[in-house]
């Protein structure tokens, strides 16, 4: 084989280094779109603890937007990044329908009266009373 067709590395024929100054080529992976997804999943699954569920969903838009802003520059990952900050989003604007139900519910009538019976209630039998009574009101 000739020197012509061989790498100063000796790394096989046909390969040629590439310039000093080329960007590296985009490997297509994006962990930011990554994490903003699975934080994003995450955060609609575990809603049910609001401690949890919100702040995760808080963090996958934050990991979204910033993915988006790598994805830009050609990292790739730009779909799981909407996703992220589409799945955050979307368990904020839940999280806001149920807060908003929760504390209209409480603040209604029937709130005020559970609140009362619970806070005169001493034992475990009226507690149960009491909430019976409110899922009643509730019902009509």
């Amino acid at each position: 084989m000739s020197d012509a067709y061989r790498s100063p590395e000796g790394a096989g024929a046909g390969a040629h280094p590439a310039p000093a100054s080329a960007p590296a080529p985009a490997s297509g992976r994006n962990g930011l779109a990554v994490a903003a997804l699975i934080t994003g999943i995450a955060s609609l699954l575990l809603l049910w603890l609001w401690f949890v569920g919100i702040p995760l969903a808080l963090v996958a838009i934050g990991l979204g937007v910033a993915a988006l802003r790598r994805a830009r520059g050609g990292a790739g990952g730009r779909g799981m990044a909407i996703g992220g900050v589409v799945l955050g989003a979307v368990t904020v604007v839940i999280a806001g329908i149920l807060i908003a139900v929760g504390v209209s519910i409480l603040n209604s009538d029937e709130g005020k009266d559970l609140r009362s019976c619970m806070n005169n209630a001493q034992t475990e039998p009226e507690r149960q009373d009491c909430a019976n009574r409110f899922n009643q009101d509730a019902g009509n």
